[in-house]
């Protein structure tokens, strides 16, 4: 979601690194997110697919960011190649980045392994997938912080895998490291 975004639906833009429209929103809570998309659930639709704006669960936003693979990135093994992928600590300029602006994966997705980090709808579970179902998991049911996934500008490598996960209470935008993205349930229509 980029500041852009956020702000006409808001009014606001929280993020440390204004200047331009296109760079992610952070500096977001995941109730603060949640609360945008149910803004966002409000508008008028078009005459398009109907459907639920949501953010992903972990398993969505890492089945998006993998893009049919099964290796350290969406591009493969090599660390050496993030760079053309992702805004990181060897690139990162002291800052986030506008979106878009480095290769997407296999899928057309871009910002998947940095710029911000990005919540998810899922409670946190260390040891979670070690026992959960194998198509389409939805997290564990109890938990006190949130999923987030992705790296953010400010880390190496190890951080920026398709698997890497981690944890922020709800309530905690984390300085200038956290965003989102919009998922969207499409419901079929009869006319």
């Amino acid at each position: 979601m980029t500041q852009a975004q956020y702000e006409r639906l808001t009014g606001v833009n929280p993020s440390e690194f204004p200047g331009d429209p296109n760079r992610p929103v952070e500096r977001v809570s995941w109730l603060d997110a949640r609360a945008f998309l149910r803004k966002l659930d409000e508008l008028p639709q078009d005459g398009g697919p109907y459907g639920r704006y949501h953010l992903p669960t972990e398993a969505q936003w890492e089945y998006a960011c993998r893009a049919g693979t099964t290796t350290d990135y969406s591009f493969g093994d090599a660390a050496d190649l993030l760079a053309e992928y992702a805004w990181y600590s060897r690139n990162w300029d002291g800052s986030t980045r506008p979106v878009g602006l480095k290769l997407p994966n296999a899928w057309g997705l871009h910002d998947m392994h940095g710029n911000v980090r990005e919540w998810c709808q899922d409670l946190f579970c260390e040891n979670y997938y070690a026992t959960s179902p194998g198509v389409d998991p939805t997290g564990p049911s109890t938990g006190s912080k949130r999923v987030f996934r992705g790296g953010s500008w400010d880390g190496g490598p190890q951080g920026r895998r398709s698997a890497f996960r981690s944890r922020f209470p709800a309530n905690d935008s984390e300085g200038s490291l956290l965003g989102f993205r919009a998922a969207m349930t499409i419901e079929s229509r009869a006319e």
